[in-house]
């Protein structure tokens, strides 16, 4: 908390706090995190309190929580400049810097973190009778109930014998989210539960249906069985994140219409062929991401606005058919592309902004371009289970904005990056942070 703090008044009002003086019952939360608390700034104490929906535990990752916030209108600018989804990161970062959030991955434009249990008592703790889940509940014979915002549906709840509604959910009105965060394996067809959802809660801002096994979406709001949109989902006009899987060979028309679309993933679609003309007509897309459709052969010119595009188990994905001027791109990633031998040529296009780039599980991979010394904004290059990548590119000396450089299970690349005895040493000596099969082995302090 006073990390950020240089002033002697400020570490006296801490020492001198009336809080150290309160009587601490056994379960009270410590006086140290209550004071961690009270120093946010006011921006960040809501997105905080919001985090206390989900489970004990549970790891959070910035692509799903960033939109959340969003949603509730939690970001805010000062001069309007920021993407919000920028300002998402910068508000975990936050956070984290207070100790609030625990770290564990941070890509540069995705962050993985997690809360310690004493941490999450405090978020249940502040966040007082907004957020429902299945560590707190305010009891339904209160009028504090009418007050709950954020709901989260427990497993338990999912998995009851009995296909109904949870009574607690019943009580509630004005209703901003409601999440299923940890459904696990877990197929949920409770369709009075998705009914009341979408007749009681008129005010949502956010409902998270992954884990809902679906063949149709009611009408009124406009997963490997779904199998068709309601057709006026494009009324939708500020959607801003929409994840998707189906079992047609093409991306429904109706989602052209999503003009304010932001972020989009497409899951585990193992007819789909083509994404056709629906992406290009989304000219605000920021985030695209494509895992697990196995017969996607191609990709459309994609927006100049595109800032991150990930890549995941596309096996007849052809990316060099992509074309020119895909320019902009800040983060790019691929991953289970076993047919991948390079990089695709225009990602050259992107060397004024790309800052991150991961491979992961290329296994005919061979060879980096020599062009990737150009990229004179990267940051971070992760380079993960690509048994022939032989070395790295000459000319990594003039990757001076290289902050980190991770390899692992690439057993030709790291030989040839052993620390002082590599032919590719040389090339990496200057690089903040070198991480080699989970070892940390080299700093440009040393």
């Amino acid at each position: 908390m006073l990390c950020l703090k240089r002033e002697q008044h400020a570490w006296s009002e801490v020492r001198d706090s009336d809080i150290w003086k309160l009587k601490q019952e056994h379960n009270d939360i410590s006086p140290a995190l209550k004071l961690s608390y009270d120093a946010l700034p006011p921006y960040l104490k809501p997105c905080f309190a919001f985090c206390s929906i989900f489970p004990k535990d549970y790891i959070f990752r910035s692509t799903d929580l960033v939109p959340l916030w969003m949603a509730q209108g939690f970001l805010q600018s000062s001069t309007g400049s920021q993407e919000p989804e920028e300002m998402g990161l910068d508000y975990i970062r936050q956070i984290c810097s207070r100790s609030l959030f625990q770290m564990r991955e941070d890509s540069i434009h995705s962050i993985a973190f997690e809360m310690h249990h004493l941490v999450h008592d405090l978020a249940i703790s502040v966040a007082q009778v907004e957020c429902s889940s299945e560590n707190f509940r305010p009891p339904s014979t209160s009028i504090l109930h009418k007050k709950v915002r954020h709901v989260s549906i427990s497993r338990d709840d999912l998995c009851m014998k009995e296909v109904r509604v949870p009574d607690y959910l019943l009580q509630l009105k004005k209703v901003w989210t409601i999440l299923f965060p940890n459904p696990g394996d877990t197929v949920i067809t409770n369709k009075p539960l998705l009914k009341t959802c979408f007749k009681r809660f008129k005010y949502l801002r956010a409902l998270d249906l992954s884990g809902w096994s679906l063949e149709k979406l009611p009408s009124s709001i406009g997963c490997e069985n779904l199998k068709g949109l309601p057709k006026d989902i494009g009324s939708l006009i500020n959607l801003r994140k929409l994840v998707f899987t189906t079992s047609r060979m093409e991306l429904p028309e109706e989602i052209k219409s999503l003009t304010s679309l932001r972020h989009f993933e497409v899951h585990s679609c193992s007819k789909l062929e083509s994404l056709g003309e629906v992406v290009q007509s989304l000219t605000n897309l920021r985030i695209i991401v494509i895992s697990n459709c196995g017969n996607l052969e191609s990709l459309p010119q994609l927006s100049s606005s595109l800032k991150a595009l990930v890549i995941s188990d596309c096996e007849k994905l052809d990316l060099m058919s992509l074309g020119e001027d895909i320019e902009g791109l800040l983060s790019f990633s691929i991953s289970k592309m076993s047919i991948l031998e390079a990089l695709p040529h225009w990602l050259q296009d992107s060397k004024p902004s790309l800052q991150s780039i991961r491979i992961e599980n290329c296994v005919h991979l061979k060879v980096l371009p020599e062009w990737l010394q150009s990229l004179m904004k990267l940051q971070q290059l992760v380079i993960e289970g690509c048994p022939e990548l032989l070395a790295l590119p000459e000319g990594m000396h003039h990757l001076v904005a290289l902050k980190e450089l991770k390899i692992n299970d690439c057993s030709k690349l790291v030989e040839s990056c052993r620390r002082k005895e590599g032919q590719d040493w040389s090339k990496i000596t200057r690089v903040a942070k070198v991480t080699i099969d989970g070892e940390n082995i080299a700093s440009s302090d040393d």
